[in-house]
């Protein structure tokens, strides 16, 4: 029972949700989703039972996200609007030459990889009904992955407390009301996690460099971030890590490049149809850049809405308080000591990736707000209405920093 077990794993999981992505990509038909959503929810709930005694908080958390998911529905906008919209679009149109045939796709910004949005029509067809319900269970279920990659560094209850923070304080209802910023998110710290964990072992095979493909094409199959999240990742591994001498990371490197094909496959197949890319619309040239830097009052409001909300000031008090604990005051020699888990390659991967994101995220808003394609009429708009969930991802890996920091020095921080 056991041996049968082992195969359901993470990698099966995502692995499925490719396939039914894939299927529908390439054979342009919805034929199969009934099929694939039977066996991606076995495999869902069968992985829950695997994981009852190793992972009960990540079982509690994920059925408690279903509950409440089952109960509402959807009223936030992006989500009813841009992603499950086109998802609802993938469930009645009958091809996906039909999903592109759409005139509004500017509002519905076609160019958005599909990859959830194919697993919510996917349920939505097991129910052979449409609703603002049942379908958006989808982002709970490509969620589990990611959490079970993070609860290998998760070894107290301290760590515990840290993670289900970041999940119900600075996520929120982001995770079960079809939105995907929360899940960038987590796919952020996950690929971190990953890589980290990867970098460890003494002995690679194969089906350590798919898990790494997988969880790294997911990630820019989220959300378009995901691709300036990938391009953080993979400089900040070469500058603190890559070894040109190490077969290893040479292999490594090549796995990062080939999770960028599906993301491509998509990206040509949008080129190929003549669909605007919301990128175009958004950004505008280098003229709303130098113009946005000299605007010292548009840059205060940025940085009011970036650093002071509710998920920000958690996750920066959280690292902050695992900080501490590395620093310490020398008052024989009045200097500051800084301990040197602080310079490990572990937390300097970490921070390093965030300081990258946080400066791409950044400059993104400055090139954006005010665009004549952006909302030019509405005053600060991507400003007041993006600014703290756009940043999710530095949110998480802040949170996730914070772990590292506590499994050092976890068992005297309370004395």
């Amino acid at each position: 029972m056991n041996k049968i077990l082992d195969y359901f794993n993470t990698t099966l999981l995502l692995s499925l949700i490719f396939l039914n992505y894939f299927f529908y990509f390439t054979l342009n038909t919805k034929s199969y989703f009934v099929l694939f959503s039977i066996i991606i929810l076995s495999t869902f709930f069968i992985i829950l039972f695997k994981n009852l005694k190793s992972n009960l908080y990540i079982v509690l958390i994920i059925i408690l996200m279903l509950i409440i998911s089952l109960g509402s529905p959807v009223a936030d906008w992006d989500a009813r609007s841009i992603w499950l919209f086109n998802a609802k679009r993938i469930f009645y149109n009958y091809d996906l030459l039909d999903y592109m045939n759409y005139s509004g796709s500017e509002f519905s910004h076609l160019d958005y990889p599909i990859l959830i949005q194919t697993l919510s029509a996917s349920f939505a067809m097991l129910i052979d009904n449409w609703n603002e319900i049942f379908p958006k269970i989808s982002g709970i279920v490509f969620a589990l992955p990611a959490m079970l990659v993070i609860s290998k560094i998760i070894k107290n209850n301290l760590d515990k407390i840290i993670f289900m923070t970041l999940i119900f304080f600075i996520y929120e209802k982001r995770l079960i009301n079809g939105e995907m910023d929360a899940l960038l998110g987590l796919y952020t710290i996950s690929c971190v996690v990953l890589i980290l964990n990867f970098l460890k072992l003494k002995k690679v095979f194969f089906k350590d460099y798919f898990k790494v493909f997988l969880f790294i094409s997911s990630l820019t199959m989220i959300k378009i971030e995901g691709i300036g999240i990938f391009v953080c990742l993979l400089i900040t591994y070469l500058i603190v890590y890559y070894d040109f001498k190490n077969k290893t990371h040479n292999n490594l490197i090549i796995t990062f490049f080939m999770s960028l094909l599906p993301i491509i496959t998509w990206k040509v197949f949008i080129y190929d149809q003549n669909i605007v890319e919301s990128s175009q619309l958004m950004l505008s040239g280098g003229e709303r850049l130098f113009k946005n830097l000299l605007d010292f009052k548009f840059l205060l409001i940025l940085m009011k809405h970036i650093i002071f909300n509710k998920q920000m000031f958690i996750s920066i008090l959280v690292f902050l308080i695992f900080l501490s604990k590395y620093i310490s005051l020398n008052q024989d020699k009045f200097n500051i000591e800084l301990d040197n888990y602080l310079f490990s390659k572990e937390v300097i991967f970490i921070i390093t990736t965030l300081i990258f994101y946080y400066i791409l995220i950044f400059l993104i808003f400055v090139m954006s707000e005010g665009s004549p394609n952006n909302f030019y009429d509405i005053k600060y708009f991507m400003t007041t209405s993006s600014a703290d969930r756009l940043f999710l991802p530095v949110h998480s890996l802040l949170m996730i920093c914070s772990i590292y920091l506590n499994k050092k020095k976890y068992k005297n921080f309370f004395l």
